[in-house]
């Protein structure tokens, strides 16, 4: 029998009470999928992807200054036997990392906190760290913080000394969580239950969460990233769920169901490598409709996904595409060109990048660049994904090619590309067709619709202006390269 904690627990903060429609996104490390965790650049990308909080890891350097950093020593960080505490701050920010991307001082953490407007969760690594975390947050007037801790003891200690800010005590996986509790103290139970098996969520029954709201204790979730197990949590009546990924649980077309249709231009191209399954998955995850791929044929016939048709500028090779084969293709990095932090990323395939949108329900434009169309058509129809795709192509060859082998493939036509409407409409018989900024019209967008075509807007810059004005034309789809800006655009409208 579970033993209930008769002792009046304090009031949690208004910030936390509060009524809201999704529970607080909270960016493991910052989003710690696309960047080094636990740095400015990923802290800062978590609030562009739309967190709410960001998880903080604490050790206290030498000198007694809180120190944002995971590990307790620097092996993973730089190279470097050196446990944190071991070196002064100045020493340790002045660090030449693995990521390129300087350790950050826990004070800058904040501040960046208060110009994002983004609340922070903090995992005070050492009870030696305390003291100077919360004056750091004291001075800096910092109010929306919540402690965590996997040590009892620990809690326990951070409740006595007065700590202003809710407790989240950390439960692994077969431990009672609310004997845990009762015996930390603690305010808030956060269940570190990501290993268990592929559905986690199911442990999080009826009868825990009664429990839970008898203690009057919100529960916070594990880091999730899983997209079944993240639209579960999110139906669920927790407080906040952890993610590499925090765009994960806040998609677009959950929180926007009746905006434009969003084609990612070579993926999210802003946050990961053009054309790669990182960009892929970065743009299925955040609830994006489309991402738009480049095909080219490799030496042995391979239909491999990059841009140009030579690797200079997107991998660490040269010469051209055509003259390597798949196997030479797959040893190149594809990723360290864009960040450190994605090196070793690959040149997909397609039937790579068609898996990747089946896994997200997603949908995928098909550019081909150089390669053999009827083979790009069997890929897709091998795959059955016909009905998910479109395509289109500079050279108008390819694209009577496909017409004529399938009536029923979805081609792409640009309005630029033809004289006029009609010719543009009669070509090939197009479900969409795409104009830019120069040459959109309201007529012409009913004409396009009165034929059960699709009216597409590419706009590939991030001027703020351009897309609020693409998205006041009501296009049923935009292309563009700044998803980041479209969702703000949309989340001011």
């Amino acid at each position: 029998m579970i033993k209930t904690n008769t002792a009046q627990k304090p009031k949690l903060p208004d910030w936390i009470n509060q009524p809201r429609q999704r529970p607080l996104a909270i960016a493991h490390r910052g989003a710690s999928a696309y960047a080094p965790d636990n740095t400015l650049e990923a802290f800062s990308l978590a609030a562009d992807l739309g967190a709410d909080m960001w998880e903080v890891d604490i050790w206290l350097s030498r000198d007694g200054v809180p120190i944002a950093c995971h590990d307790s020593d620097l092996v993973k960080v730089a190279g470097q036997p050196e446990r944190i505490n071991e070196l002064d701050a100045e020493d340790l920010t002045a660090l030449i990392t693995f990521s390129g991307q300087p350790i950050a001082l826990f004070a800058n953490v904040v501040d960046l906190a208060i110009a994002r407007k983004t609340a922070l969760y903090l995992d005070v690594k050492n009870i030696e760290a305390t003291t100077a975390t919360l004056e750091c947050l004291r001075d800096k007037a910092f109010e929306r913080a919540i402690f965590g801790t996997t040590d009892p003891e620990f809690c326990r200690k951070l409740k006595a000394s007065g700590c202003p800010y809710p407790v989240s005590f950390l439960v692994g996986l077969g431990k009672n969580p609310f004997e845990l509790a009762d015996h930390s103290g603690a305010d808030i139970i956060h269940p570190c239950w990501e290993r268990a098996g592929e559905r986690p969520d199911l442990l999080l029954t009826d009868s825990f969460f009664t429990e839970a709201a008898r203690r009057g204790m919100p529960v916070v979730t594990w880091h999730e990233e899983r997209q079944t197990v993240a639209r579960t949590l999110c139906q669920m009546p927790v407080l906040g769920i952890c993610s590499d990924t925090p765009e994960l649980l806040k998609p677009y077309r959950d929180c926007y169901p009746n905006a434009p249709l969003v084609v990612c231009h070579r993926g999210a191209s802003t946050i990961a490598p053009e054309n790669t399954l990182a960009a892929a998955n970065a743009a299925f995850a955040a609830g994006f409709d489309f991402v738009e791929l480049d095909v080219r044929k490799t030496a042995d016939g391979t239909l491999a996904v990059i841009h140009d048709n030579t690797l200079d500028r997107t991998t660490d090779a040269s010469g051209e595409v055509s003259r390597l084969t798949l196997k030479q293709l797959s040893q190149l990095d594809a990723g360290r060109w864009f960040s450190p932090h994605y090196s070793g990323e690959q040149i997909p395939v397609l039937a790579e990048m068609i898996a990747c949108a089946k896994c997200w329900s997603g949908q995928l434009y098909i550019e081909i660049k150089d390669a053999d169309s009827a083979a790009v058509l069997a890929e897709v129809m091998y795959h059955g994904f016909l009905r998910h795709c479109f395509f289109w192509s500079f050279d108008p060859e390819h694209l009577r090619t496909i017409r004529k082998i399938n009536p029923d493939a979805n081609l792409m036509a640009r309005r630029e590309d033809y004289s006029s409407l009609e010719a543009c409409l009669q070509h090939l018989d197009p479900g969409i067709v795409e104009f830019n900024m120069t040459n959109v019209s309201e007529a012409e967008f009913a004409a396009v619709r009165a034929t059960h075509a699709k009216v597409m807007i590419a706009f590939m810059g991030d001027d703020q202006k351009t897309l609020g004005k693409v998205h006041s034309l009501q296009p049923d789809i935009v292309n563009i390269n700044d998803t980041l800006g479209w969702r703000k655009i949309i989340s001011n409208t």
